[in-house]
């Protein structure tokens, strides 16, 4: 290397496309909230497909189904971008993960995979567990690849227990994207 240069780090892009758009708009900005950690050595993109472009103006504070510690995370999801969605590295949903966005996204020609994070961190924390070395973005992608193609996980039970005015249906996503950083981040 030359003095002072650094090799790019490699970007994950993650595509939230949930079924509903409230949970996919919480769900990206708690994504955010967790990766948003200097523990978190990989460099992560996070956009998020809705149904209604309405939705992205809805201010979190104001929808009354949300804990305050949900409500007043900061953290602003960008509404993603065709050349994103294309570009993704990652497609997933929390409350289920809407069928027409992952039709679009192989239509384009991408078999990046798909996944409900709720029921993947499990698989994806026991595959890292037993992975020595560096943790990188490939090791994610060969653990999402084989989840998804063993697992037609698309909905998720947790979620379909609670509903979204239950306060731990929004901490289990929350736990589930804590998780899901503190897997990534581990070397």
């Amino acid at each position: 290397m030359i003095g002072g240069m650094r090799k790019p780090k490699e970007v994950l892009h993650i595509l939230v496309a949930d079924t509903d758009d409230v949970v996919g708009l919480v769900g990206s900005r708690l994504l955010l909230a967790a990766l948003d950690n200097k523990n978190v050595d990989v460099a992560v993109k996070v956009q998020v497909v809705v149904q209604s472009p309405s939705a992205v103006n809805l201010p979190l504070p104001s929808l009354p189904q949300l804990p305050n510690s949900v409500a007043l995370i900061r953290q602003q999801v960008k509404v993603a971008s065709p050349r994103f969605s294309r570009r993704a590295s990652l497609v997933l949903g929390f409350s289920g993960v809407n069928e027409q966005v992952v039709s679009n996204v192989r239509l384009a020609g991408s078999t990046v995979p798909v996944i409900n994070l709720c029921s993947f961190v499990p698989a994806l924390e026991t595959d890292l567990g037993q992975i020595s070395g560096n943790k990188t973005i490939k090791n994610l992608h060969d653990s999402a690849h084989r989840f998804a193609a063993n697992n037609y996980v698309l909905d998720c039970d947790v979620c379909e227990r609670h509903r979204e005015d239950d306060e731990s249906y929004w901490l289990n996503i929350a736990d589930v994207c804590a998780r899901f950083a503190v897997a990534i981040s581990k070397k």
